[in-house]
């Protein structure tokens, strides 16, 4: 499989504080990594490197790009936390139209095969019938599947996707995942959540990140090896439904 984004010995953080150290980490076609860590072990750092909102204080970051793929996006991104002008004037279906908008060119005039695709993947994230509404008229789960939608109209060679179950609801949960899982046919994807069980369940290898980054090439991983990654984590068990075995608790 072709590189998408190569990280050689990048060190990143704020100021003069190291969050990230000597991390190496190549994203190829079709994998699908989830990311995993304790809060403030870097893994927002890692992916804002990737999307290039940060520079690292040293390394190299790679975004590899070709004759083939020249005129598609390199990365879809959808953030944790969504913040709209909840009175802004535009419909549901022009946001995820705007995910074709390139830069310094937001008001583009969008073509009929272009809207009938926005409208598709409305249906596919079941919101179809919310395209004409206002923005600022959705619940949180609403707009977290129209900014999803957004973030992958344009065939991003990869999606990165930062707590993407947040606002989702129980009925969609599922749903969402099975759609991830359809994507990653035709994207990478870097999934980023603190929901361990259930994204170990679905994704191909593992990313731990507690200021270094340890990749697994697998998606189970024992309790042992997370312990060796310095990966306060607990130990994930595997069958029909995806859950977490907790520590006992002294009370």
């Amino acid at each position: 499989m072709e590189k998408i984004v190569d990280l050689l010995k990048i060190t990143a953080g704020y100021d003069d504080e190291v969050i990230l150290k000597d991390v190496n980490l190549t994203i190829r076609e079709q994998d699908f990594i989830g990311v995993i860590g304790p809060n403030g072990g870097g893994k927002t750092t890692l992916v804002k490197i990737i999307l290039g909102l940060i520079k690292p204080m040293s390394g190299i970051l790679t975004i590899y790009q070709n004759e083939k793929t020249q005129n598609r996006r390199v990365i879809g991104y959808l953030p944790q936390v969504i913040k709209t002008d909840q009175k802004f004037p535009i419909s549901v279906q022009d946001v995820v139209l705007s995910g074709l908008a390139q830069a310094g060119k937001l008001f583009k005039r969008f073509s009929k095969e272009e809207n009938i695709k926005a409208y598709n993947l409305l249906e596919l994230m079941g919101i179809g019938q919310l395209a004409k509404k206002n923005i600022g008229e959705l619940s949180g789960g609403q707009m977290q599947r129209v900014f999803l939608c957004r973030a992958i109209i344009a065939d991003p060679k990869l999606l990165i996707l930062d707590e993407p179950s947040t606002y989702v609801d129980n009925k969609f949960e599922s749903d969402l995942y099975k759609i991830l899982l359809e994507l990653n046919h035709r994207m990478a994807i870097m999934m980023v959540s603190h929901d361990v069980g259930t994204i170990t369940y679905y994704v191909k290898t593992i990313a731990c990140v507690n200021r270094e980054l340890h990749y697994h090439k697998s998606n189970t991983i024992s309790q042992q090896q997370l312990a060796a990654y310095n990966c306060p984590i607990q130990i994930i068990a595997h069958g029909d439904v995806p859950h977490t075995i907790l520590h006992n608790h002294v009370h």
